[in-house]
């Protein structure tokens, strides 16, 4: 009989992870061959008695722990709480659950793993091993970025075993699960208290690459227990494949994840929704730890807190990124989810909160149902979740958005639509799959994944992408903005339609918006949409005052007019950049003139005054800067053709371009404008022989335009 020792003694509380004092290395021999109770007690006792410390042996169900433990042999009462968990339902709600993706997807992806390779990030890899036959655990992968050894120890990927094995019932997939736990759980020890790890917690200056740590950073922490880790487990009870050894030391880690993420999570920040929704998840599906009801409702008040915090009124998540509004939602909406399906409660302010995320994610995709590319996002396709949404929110608008009216109900007002705290316009034509569609931001820099891209637009026409944002590429350099890397390339205003000074791009303006955007600086009617905004924020490195200020008038259904209003101290080189989608040919013509085609969508670009230089065409150019790349896809790049518009010792001046879609042929459109002694732009648009429309801007305030009829 094995002796129990009470656990407040202190010699026990020395242990950490593995039995061994804080802060020493795991023992790495033999680890593969220990697979059964007495194994992992006779090597690793640290283990056994964190699980048997964490749950409550007066729970119902586990009278035999308490038994085992009163006997004083502590194996016995860990082959007990094994035998329980064998037979509970407890988290039936969660193994029911279906694994996200494909069949075929989780099955290459499986059987990859059960011969050591992975993919990440559209990043395929064999992982090397360890003499002890382990993964290396931080490996960056063969392109050496940091982001590949964070995914490898996030552990998403092994829901992809469990769905192989769901659907073909091969216990090759929980061997390989099986391993692969006992090896990350022994050889990943949680750093002990005071080392680097930590002071990341209260050092905003110190970055997890900076101390080289990839196991534990708490994103990642959060990301095993929000899904992988409580769902396989649960699961593969029913396997004689999964050892018992992998299960105590899951339970273990369970326990240890938990402690972790409930003091050391982040606040503010889209990872904190990813970091509770973990908790939480341990909290609701493991209620036989002592812990579990404070730190589920721990979980759900910080998530409250968070998205009251972190999402503005318009709905829009404050990093101001639509790949990050889908990153938070998720984990918001998840732990809502969790929770009534454990039988809680989830307050009615929560649950609008949500619908206003994801209503921002309908009214903001394009009309081929992909999403902008604002700050760091991919263009995703949304519509598989706006109509999963549609349905449980009971939104027909946002059914006839994403089908371009095939069903739901046409919504209500305009089409167009502001985001006033994020500082966002989506100009559209109509919901139909030809509509025009602009994406002009005027907002904050945001409070994460941020680019130098304040004033961009993007456009799109007739089912085709013309004008683009550079998308993200990559996260390695993470924080740089310099243009001489790939990660600098991409989050510069380098990659974005606006204006260089002196060869230099904005800096970071206000993370976060103070109040909504002004009325006067925003219109949609049924004739036109406007909006304007201005950079305030200087440029990097650029001595003096540069000032910019862009409005967008979009007259619906026809075309635009861009207003650049640069006011500087001093004679600048000013470069105006519009980049264009990789499969636009782009022609410069006389006068400055530009004419993309995409396929049978036409975009001409009609510079209005002043007089300006033949524009240089750039693609795929890597010195002496990055220039003219487009990244729609996370690891992935191509070249796209790029205009730059480079006017030397401008002083302050106004540019106006007219930008004209079309479908097939090209339209004659003409366009002029004068002054008038109110400060006002007049202008005259003529189309063929059509009557002209004519609008008249101002400095502040809102258009007067005629000579349009609403459609």
């Amino acid at each position: 009989m094995v002796t129990y020792r009470p656990l407040f003694l202190s010699a026990v509380l020395a242990f950490v992870l593995t039995g061994q004092s804080s802060g020493t290395a795991p023992e790495r021999s033999g680890w593969a061959e220990i697979t059964t109770v007495r194994q992992l007690w006779e090597k690793y006792p640290g283990r056994i008695r964190k699980v048997l410390e964490a749950v409550d042996p007066a729970y119902p169900g586990l009278e035999m722990v308490s038994s085992g433990l009163e006997a004083g042999d502590t194996i016995a009462a860990a082959e007990s709480l094994l035998e329980y968990y064998r037979r509970s339902d407890a988290a039936d709600w969660l193994v029911r659950q279906s694994v996200e993706g494909e069949e075929a997807e989780w099955l290459d992806l499986a059987r990859m793993i059960t011969h050591d390779s992975i993919s990440l990030n559209g990043t395929t890899a064999a992982i090397p091993r360890n003499p002890d036959g382990g993964w290396k655990w931080d490996y960056t992968g063969p392109d050496e970025d940091a982001e590949f050894a964070y995914s490898l120890n996030g552990h998403r990927y092994l829901t992809a075993v469990l769905g192989a094995w769901r659907s073909t019932g091969d216990e090759v997939f929980i061997r390989a699960f099986d391993r692969l736990i006992r090896d990350w759980i022994l050889h990943n020890p949680l750093p002990a208290e005071g080392s680097p790890m930590y002071r990341v917690f209260t050092a905003p200056e110190l970055d997890w690459r900076d101390i080289g740590e990839t196991a534990w950073r708490d994103l990642d922490a959060g990301r095993r227990m929000e899904g992988s880790w409580p769902q396989a487990f649960h699961t593969f009870q029913s396997s004689g494949a999964f050892t018992p050894a992998a299960r105590l030391l899951m339970l273990s880690g369970f326990a240890e994840h938990a402690a972790y993420l409930r003091k050391y999570h982040k606040k503010g920040h889209n990872w904190t929704t990813m970091e509770m929704n973990g908790l939480a998840l341990v909290g609701l599906t493991f209620p036989e730890f002592k812990e579990a009801k404070a730190w589920t409702e721990y979980a759900m008040q910080t998530m409250e807190t968070e998205i009251q915090r972190q999402v503005y009124p318009d709905g829009v998540q404050t990093e101001v990124s639509t790949k990050t509004q889908w990153v938070a939602l998720k984990p918001f909406e998840t732990i809502a989810a969790n929770f009534q399906l454990a039988g809680r409660a989830v307050s009615a302010d929560y649950t609008a909160r949500l619908e206003d995320m994801y209503n921002y994610l309908a009214y903001a995709m394009r009309p081929d149902g992909h999403q902008p590319l604002n700050n760091d996002s991919d263009r995703e396709d949304l519509r598989p979740r706006v109509l999963k949404a549609a349905g449980k929110f009971n939104r027909p608008d946002w059914a006839w958005i994403a089908t371009n009216g095939a069903s739901g109900q046409q919504p209500e007002g305009l089409p167009s639509v502001v985001f006033p705290w994020a500082g966002l316009h989506i100009m559209r034509s109509g919901w139909d799959g030809q509509a025009h569609w602009t994406f002009f931001d005027t907002g904050p820099f945001g409070t994460g994944h941020q680019h130098a891209d304040m004033l961009h637009l993007s456009i799109s026409a007739y089912g085709k992408d013309l004008l683009v944002d550079g998308g993200r590429y990559t996260h390695k350099d993470y924080f740089s903005f310099d243009p001489a890397n790939w990660r600098g390339y991409f989050r510069s205003s380098f990659s974005h339609n606006v204006i260089l000074v002196d060869g230099k791009g904005q800096n970071a303006g206000p993370l976060r918006a103070a109040a909504p955007l002004p009325e006067s600086d925003y219109a949609n009617t049924p004739e036109f949409d406007f909006a304007r905004g201005a950079f305030t924020g200087g440029y990097e490195g650029v001595e003096g005052r540069a000032e910019h200020t862009r409005s967008v008038l979009y007259i619906r259904g026809k075309y635009w007019i861009v207003i650049d209003r640069i006011e500087t101290d001093r004679p600048r080189e000013l470069s105006v950049l519009w980049h264009f989608e990789p499969n636009c040919t782009v022609a410069a013509e006389k006068g400055g003139r530009l004419v993309a085609r995409n396929g049978d969508a036409n975009l001409q670009f009609i510079p209005l005054g002043p007089t300006l230089p033949q524009p240089e065409i750039i693609a795929g150019q890597e010195k002496p800067v990055i220039q003219g790349w487009y990244s729609a896809e996370y690891g992935i790049k191509v070249p796209n053709p790029t205009a730059v518009y480079t006017l030397k010792n401008a002083g302050s001046l106004t540019l106006v371009w007219l930008l004209v879609p079309s479908s097939g042929q090209m339209p004659d459109v003409k366009g002029w404008y004068s002054l008038s002694d109110d400060g006002a732009m007049n202008f005259k648009i003529r189309q063929g022989k059509a009557d002209p429309v004519t609008a008249k801007v101002y400095m502040t305030g809102i258009p007067q335009v005629e000579g349009v009829s609403s459609r």
